[in-house]
């Protein structure tokens, strides 16, 4: 028998950088085949999203926002967890040719996961790194990921709205009521039978002012708030980006994209927040940054709004400990 060399035998590349282990959330979600065929599931591995997947049953099933951490060291497998985990929740049958995970699903089992089959949901990959606030990330994220789901779908009303409302008005001045409100109507055709009931008719004169008064994060307040972006002004859009008072509070956005996803037929909201504590420690010099953006963090699980009608289950990726950076 001849002797062979382990490059003979082993497919290796001639470099390896540190880098080179680490997964974009993003990429890693809309590549697939890519993020799998190389992912080594162990039987840890296994535990954990059967662990992943009984936790975001439990928020489900109970209808409460749930948080965990992914607490890993820098290339550890974070990313890649979080998008084979979005991968099992959307259903992709490419995950499923994976033995080990797809036993997880297997009816057999005393212990499965087959509810996942009969369920909807809102899967939202988030690269924190660059974000100015939680507020921005967390509902400008949201609103970017249903225009691209849902281009016909109302959007919800995260935006802070004094200032669309005073320029609404004066659009309206100028143009005259019919004008204004053929602008303001334009996603109703196109709406048809979407499920938003008594929020799906068009507005006129009465039913504008009316939202105008209306209290704020109410329906009417949020529908007219996300009408006027999507048709009449769009760049409140990207000056939402780059203020940090465009948005409502995390609090109150956050309930009322829960509010929106239910609308929207979905069953949970589950956000992927990659790097989220990697980038409260790149602000690390600016101590009312991290106490005011870490403080954020009990939102996700603790409202004073009780309205979240599908439960927010976020995953946030850490590979240090947040009392590190703010204290207990």
């Amino acid at each position: 028998m001849s002797e062979k060399l382990f490059s003979e035998l082993l497919d290796l590349p001639e470099k390896v950088r540190k880098g080179d282990f680490v997964l974009n959330l993003s990429k890693g979600i809309t590549e697939p085949e890519k993020t799998l065929e190389q992912y080594v599931v162990t039987p840890q591995l296994v535990a954990c999203f059967e662990d992943a997947l009984s936790f975001v049953r439990t928020a489900v099933d109970s209808v409460s926002s749930k948080a965990c951490y992914l607490h890993g060291s820098f290339g550890s497998g974070k990313s890649h967890f979080m998008a084979v985990l979005h991968l099992l929740l959307q259903h992709n049958p490419a995950v499923r040719n994976i033995a080990d995970l797809a036993k997880l699903f297997d009816s057999n089992r005393k212990e499965n996961h087959c509810w996942v089959e009969n369920k909807k949901f809102l899967l939202v990959p988030y690269h924190m790194i660059g974000a100015r606030n939680m507020e921005s990330a967390i509902l400008g994220g949201y609103v970017d990921l249903v225009m691209e789901l849902h281009p016909t779908a109302p959007l919800p009303g995260v935006y802070l709205a004094d200032e669309i409302f005073k320029n609404a008005q004066q659009h309206r001045t100028v143009l005259g009521n019919e004008k204004f409100f053929d602008q303001l109507n334009q996603g109703q055709q196109s709406s048809g039978g979407s499920g938003w009931g008594k929020l799906a008719k068009g507005w006129d004169a009465a039913r504008f002012e009316a939202a105008l008064e209306a209290a704020p994060a109410s329906e009417e307040r949020s529908r007219l708030v996300g009408d006027l972006v999507q048709f009449i002004f769009p760049a409140f859009k990207g000056i939402a980006q780059g203020k940090d008072e465009a948005y409502v509070d995390l609090d109150v956005g956050l309930s009322i994209i829960s509010v929106h996803a239910k609308m929207l037929g979905y069953d949970g909201l589950i956000l992927f927040l990659d790097e989220l504590i990697l980038w409260l420690a790149s602000h690390a010099g600016d101590i009312g940054f991290l106490q005011t953006e870490g403080n954020k963090l009990a939102k996700l699980v603790e409202s004073r709004k009780s309205e979240r009608p599908v439960p927010i289950i976020s995953f946030v990726a850490r590979q240090r400990d947040l009392r590190d950076l703010i204290g207990d």
